[in-house]
């Protein structure tokens, strides 16, 4: 899984270089941020607050209301104009462009991780590597459930386990990775799409904010109408597994005729 992950970083420092000096400002700011009073004023600013039954940190409320949207606690309201003088403030000090941060913070997972980082700095400071209160990334194996038989597979995947949880409990882990602040999800597996609560999860796991990820053998986005719901329904990366450029070294490995050619009409479809 670490390309997966590795593309949660790129996926980042994309964000950062193409949103140009104004992402720039922003980092240099959060370094700015190691001062005790102001460490104090992060624990207060990172403190949860409970909005149409969900619970996020004020900040991320803040951030949210400062990149244009309008569904926010009435805290927010209060708050929200000193963070935009601060970051007026700042952006002038630094000779950097607003806009660009907006455009930054108008993705939900950015900010997210952004006031993952901002607690992780209230708790512990400025560290390097930074500690963090939760994890930036979490792959979850969905199911055991799997329509291939691949020679490796080291979770003898294949049949849904007795003991899987049930959807709600599926909606539930979601509400508490939001809740902890996690900002990027992968599902995996077994073969996570072959599940018949794929699609209600994945719509949770992005109206909710994060950065959605999947790993998958890619038989079923061989279907461009599975690789487009999943497209709609917020579905950012996925990682397609290729074994071998000879179909039937790919086949014999994943147990299956017929698998390579699904796999690579997956990356098509995808693409």
């Amino acid at each position: 899984m670490s390309s997966l992950g590795e593309h949660i970083d790129q996926m980042i420092e994309k964000k950062v270089e193409d949103s140009g000096s104004g992402a720039g400002a922003l980092i240099a700011a959060i370094r700015l941020l190691n001062k005790g009073v102001v460490r104090w004023a992060l624990r207060v600013l990172t403190k949860e607050v409970e909005f149409n039954g969900e619970r996020k940190p004020l900040m991320e409320w803040v951030l949210a209301k400062y990149a244009g949207e309008t569904q926010c606690p009435t805290v927010t309201h209060f708050v929200a104009p000193f963070f935009e003088m601060g970051m007026k403030l700042a952006t002038a000090w630094l000779h950097a462009d607003e806009e660009p941060i907006k455009q930054l913070l108008s993705d939900p997972a950015i900010r997210r991780g952004i006031v993952t980082t901002l607690r992780g700095i209230a708790l512990f400071g400025v560290t390097t590597p930074q500690k963090l209160p939760a994890p930036f990334f979490i792959v979850w194996n969905f199911t055991n459930a799997c329509n291939l038989k691949c020679m490796h597979c080291y979770q003898n995947a294949g049949k849904p386990l007795p003991n899987e949880l049930t959807l709600e409990e599926k909606l539930r882990v979601v509400k508490e990775l939001d809740e902890a602040g996690v900002p990027a999800i992968a599902l995996s597996g077994g073969e996570p799409t072959v599940h018949r609560d794929f699609w209600p999860v994945l719509a949770e796991i992005n109206r909710r904010g994060f950065y959605s990820a999947i790993a998958t053998n890619g038989t079923t986005f061989a279907n461009l109408e599975f690789a487009e719901r999943a497209k709609k329904l917020g579905l950012r990366y996925v990682e397609i597994s290729i074994d071998a450029a000879d179909p039937n070294v790919h086949d014999k490995f994943r147990g299956v005729p017929g698998a390579w050619a699904k796999a690579v009409q997956g990356l098509k479809k995808c693409r």
